[in-house]
């Protein structure tokens, strides 16, 4: 039984994060290919910032096996502080300026608003390092692969009762950004494809179902992270990370198929 409980770690743990990672840099080369091709219905911001969405979005999941293969604290922390960065500074305000684009049209897309979404993010990323370095507590073996020991951070097991009520702190940020943000976005995607106007769904009538996929996509990783947080506060049910990974996975494959879903259905644009 430890045997196959190591097994199932790595699995969750390394292998399906390196698979979204995959998935995620297929992604952002998907984008550098068609963008010459759909920009002239979407504008260049849409892929510009989907491009870069999807690699900070591969970073993230990329580097979980670092997160734990790299020795005891303060390694754990490290990694998991750069991800966290680009998780809540890039990866969500580049997604949303994306979709904002793709649904409102880029020549609306102020400069004002997206250096404001980025200013606002990057905060709250760097206020979730902050506290991140005091909540964790140092780090615990997870698993082991042969005779390596793989660690992660102390976080939920912390056995100081108010270095762990920093946890709450960091579900609040989290909630905000990237869960609700990345949420509320995938609604005015969704309430963008119900709401296509005929004359252009004339034009691109396969519009309205790449902007389902999209927001579908946007709803399982925001769902999957929110998921993880009410397993721990309602459930006492901690460390349950591989959600994440699972959550991201399924968006990367929505994300895919709405991509590759050409917006007229007899050209392949």
């Amino acid at each position: 039984m430890p045997q196959m409980n190591g097994v199932i770690m790595v699995i969750i743990n390394i292998i399906v994060p390196l698979i979204a990672c995959g998935v995620f840099i297929g992604l952002a080369g998907y984008v550098k290919v068609i963008a010459p091709m759909r920009t002239l219905v979407t504008g260049e911001i849409t892929y510009r910032w989907a491009f870069w969405g999807f690699i900070f979005f591969a970073i993230y999941f990329g580097s979980r096996p670092l997160q734990i293969l790299l020795g005891p604290h303060p390694m754990p922390l490290v990694i998991n502080n750069i991800r966290e960065f680009f998780l809540i500074g890039l990866f969500c305000p580049a997604v949303i300026v994306a979709m904002m684009s793709l649904v409102f049209g880029h020549e609306k897309i102020l400069s004002v608003f997206v250096k404001a979404l980025f200013g606002f993010c990057i905060f709250l990323a760097v206020l979730f390092v902050i506290i991140n370095i005091y909540a964790i507590g140092g780090s615990e073996p997870i698993f082991k692969i042969g005779g390596y020991t793989a660690y992660d951070g102390l976080w939920f097991d912390n056995p100081d009762d108010n270095v762990r009520s920093l946890m709450m702190l960091l579900f609040i940020i989290r909630f905000i950004n990237p869960v609700m943000l990345i949420f509320i976005s995938g609604l005015i995607v969704l309430w963008s494809s119900f709401n296509y106007p005929e004359e252009k769904k004339r034009l691109y009538d396969n519009m309205p179902k790449k902007l389902v996929l999209t927001a579908v996509s946007n709803f399982c990783f925001s769902l999957s992270m929110l998921s993880v947080g009410f397993l721990y506060i309602f459930g006492k049910i901690p460390n349950q990370w591989w959600i994440y990974y699972i959550g991201g996975l399924l968006a990367g494959i929505f994300e895919f198929i709405s991509l590759y879903l050409p917006v007229r259905s007899r050209v392949n644009l």
